[in-house]
């Protein structure tokens, strides 16, 4: 069906998101008095300005007919009236009198006056002629702009990212597009490669163009740090972007060599370690890096050096009696694994404890608290995520907190940092599985050298979300000591969840509890293949089998983690169908495709520091107010408030992936194992995600798929430096 015109004058604006150049706003069509209401993507319009629209009409529940716009060009105003509200909005100083005396004075040349002989605007009474330079100046940057944009469009460029464009070029915005496109995809934000090759295609640019080949390298940099890696072997990068260019390898090589010799790839000889998952490399091979992970990697070694051999600020004697003496006092007594994680921790200067669900982590993180009390005067917790953080306070009694809000993290980047170094004397991070490059470099550049650091963590979960492998790559360079704990400890045994993980974890079939008995048990299994029952069981055991039988509040308490997010049982369709189940009747608010209720278990999508919310928060929407357009969400005990136009921060979060599950525990879990998610069943992520119920843990799925997942023991490779550059390192010694 083809679209539908409209042309009219914009009236005003009732919303604009400036991220995505979203607006709401009144239009009124030709000679029409009564203004009709728009809604679209059209970029940095201003009230005054005439548009003519394509689109379609449509009925909203809510606030009835709109136009909803598809595409869209700005015109010159051709009514009289038009081009004073025109004057009015766009100079600065030509107030709506002062437009209305210059269109009277000149009537339709308004606008050619003002191209060709703007000094005639002293004829217009009451024209103060100090307004002049800057009248002339605003109307000739704004026709520059006119014209910069129309060509911009001309190119299918959007009306947002033209804006993005003339704001970051100025005048010269058509030179820079026209010289090298392809630096649209490195210095405008929203603009990747594909888009800017399609610029790049118009304005004729040769396939075999360096500035192309240059900027798809670039591109298949950025990608792999998205999969996690820090580099990437040059054959691998060069073949990729070979096939994204669909260019000869020869000529791709070319590009390496040309963004090796400009600093913008640096190599590393692929040495031990510097292989998948830290493994061995192919001979004569090497990694390539973008220079901040270059410089990352670089630092946390020399970094970790520097820590190693610097003399702590405060030493512990006797520490074998000091540990009997306090398990004398408390009458807990450790087994020899945790004693000897204990004294290692007070003895080096850097230490890992790594170990699965039952094997005493938090009680030796309580034991060292204990023992250090008095003596180590700064001692500081610390764990990735808010959630692991509440964690951390409640196991041992004393505050912990997010390593961003530890390292005061802002805007710009970190307060702490090596000029303002942490006061603390020994630092605990938990959940350290979870800390990627970046955040691990950012931490040891805060670290004072005299202090001591314990990295707690499981290292057969999934790894960071983030770039990097850091806790993997510390322990398998074998320079820093570490401590693993196997035995699971008496009250952990009678749990099923924890003897499956472990069973998971050493690449067994866990027990698959299939029927409910009259002993309420922490782990079954409810076989179902055809991926819509899945859903369909899903539904009812969060609705009414768990809470009935377990009395969790299917809101707060249920959490349904699954593999993917597409598909029937992927988080984008569970999400969906919970949030009819659980929440059918809240007060609803929708934002493009958004859709959020009053009563909505929601989750953070990234870091907002001035909100002080992270990437992995969840809370729960406590209010909407649909006049001033604010959604109230509470995390924990605080209020934060959203605009519309931050909605796009917020995730529903009745189901969510397993690696936004990572360092979260939850009364109980559901869990989705199908074959449908074969491209994901790995060990790691089942561990993970059965590790992460507290009380209870369900999968809905087929022992076909369970299996699948156990026998995948190897991971999805991640390439890094960090663990070659440990290998220089001197082994560690006591402190």
């Amino acid at each position: 069906m083809p679209a539908e015109t409209l042309q009219g004058t914009l009236e005003r604006i009732t919303y604009q998101n400036e991220q995505n150049g979203f607006l709401i706003g009144r239009l009124i069509p030709g000679k029409a008095d009564l203004p009709v209401t728009i809604r679209g993507v059209l970029g940095n319009v201003k009230p005054g300005e005439t548009l003519k629209l394509w689109g379609a009409w449509e009925e909203h529940p809510q606030y009835g007919q709109q136009f909803k716009v598809e595409s869209h060009q700005v015109m010159q105003p051709s009514t009289l009236e038009g081009m004073e509200r025109y004057l009015a909005g766009t100079l600065t100083g030509i107030g709506p009198q002062l437009a209305k005396r210059i269109v009277a004075t000149f009537g339709e040349r308004t606008f050619d006056i003002l191209d060709e002989q703007p000094e005639l605007l002293l004829e217009v009474k009451k024209f103060p002629k100090t307004a002049l330079p800057q009248v002339k100046a605003e109307w000739a940057a704004h026709r520059g702009a006119r014209d910069a944009i129309a060509y911009l469009n001309s190119l299918g460029i959007s009306p947002l990212f033209a804006d993005r464009i003339f704001a970051a070029y100025g005048t010269g915005a058509v030179e820079a597009v026209k010289g090298n496109p392809y630096r649209l995809a490195l210095e405008i934000r929203g603009i990747g490669f594909r888009s800017a090759d399609a610029i790049a295609a118009k304005l004729g640019i040769a396939r075999d163009s360096p500035h192309r080949v240059d900027a798809g390298l670039l591109h298949v940099m950025d990608e792999i740090l998205g999969e996690g890696h820090t580099g990437y072997p040059q054959g691998l990068l060069a073949g990729r972007a070979a096939e994204l260019l669909e260019l000869p390898p020869g000529t791709v090589e070319a590009g390496v060599a040309r963004l090796v010799s400009d600093g913008l790839l640096r190599p590393l000889p692929a040495g031990p370690g510097c292989g998948p998952e830290g493994g061995e490399p192919a001979p004569g091979s090497r990694l390539l890096f973008g220079r901040l992970m270059f410089r990352l990697e670089e630092e946390i070694a020399e970094r970790l050096q520097a820590i190693l051999a610097a003399r702590p600020l405060t030493r512990l004697a006797n520490l074998p009696e000091t540990v009997a003496g306090m398990e004398r006092h408390t009458g807990l007594y450790l087994a020899p694994e945790q004693r000897a994680a204990i004294e290692a921790a007070l003895e080096h200067k850097v230490l890992v404890i790594t170990g699965g669900p039952g094997t005493g982590k938090t009680t030796i993180v309580r034991f060292i608290l204990g023992l250090v009390a008095g003596a180590i005067p700064e001692v500081t917790l610390a764990a990735p995520t808010g959630k692991a953080a509440k964690r951390l306070t409640e196991a041992t009694g004393r505050t912990g907190v997010t390593l961003h809000r530890l390292l005061e993290a802002g805007p710009l980047g970190f307060a702490r940092d090596r000029q303002r170094p942490l006061e603390a004397q020994l630092v605990i991070v938990d959940e350290s599985s979870m800390v990627d490059t970046p955040l691990f470099h950012a931490l040891l550049a805060a670290l004072p050298a005299y202090a001591r650091l314990v990295l707690v963590g499981d290292v057969d979960q999934l790894p960071s979300v983030g770039p990097g492998r850091v806790l993997s790559d510390l322990i398998e360079s074998g320079r820093l000591p570490v401590v693993r704990l196997e035995h699971i400890f008496r009250q952990s045994e009678t749990s099923l969840i924890t003897r499956n993980a472990h069973a998971i974890r050493r690449g067994r079939l866990p027990k698959l509890v299939r029927q409910e008995g009259a002993e309420l048990l922490d782990f079954y299994f409810l076989p179902e293949a055809e991926p819509q029952r899945v859903v369909d069981k899903i539904r009812t055991l969060v609705a009414e089998r768990i809470p009935e039988r377990f009395g969790f509040d299917p809101r707060a308490d249920i959490q349904v983690m699954t593999p993917m997010h597409r598909g029937l049982t992927g988080v984008q369709n569970l999400n969906r169908v919970l949030q009819d189940t659980l929440n059918p009747d809240g007060a609803e608010m929708t934002f493009g495709e958004l859709r959020f209720r009053v009563g909505d278990r929601v989750l953070q999508t990234r870091n907002d520091y001035d909100k002080d919310v992270f990437n992995g928060d969840t809370g729960l929407v406590a209010g909407w107010d649909p006049a001033a357009g604010i959604l109230e969400v509470r995390f924990d005990d605080r209020i934060v408030r959203y605009e519309r136009k931050e909605l796009d921060q917020l995730a529903l979060a009745y189901a969510i992936t397993v690696h936004k599950a990572q360092g979260s525990e939850y009364p109980a879990v559901v869990l989705p194992l199908t074959t449908q998610h074969a491209i994901m069943l790995q060990r790691n992520l089942l561990y993970t995600a059965l590790t992460r119920g507290k009380k209870l843990a369900v999968i809905v799925g087929t022992e076909q798929a369970v299996a699948m997942a156990v026998h995948n023991a190897k991971p999805v490779v991640r390439y890094t430096g960090l663990k070659g550059r440990l290998l220089a390192l001197s082994a560690p010694e006591a402190a």
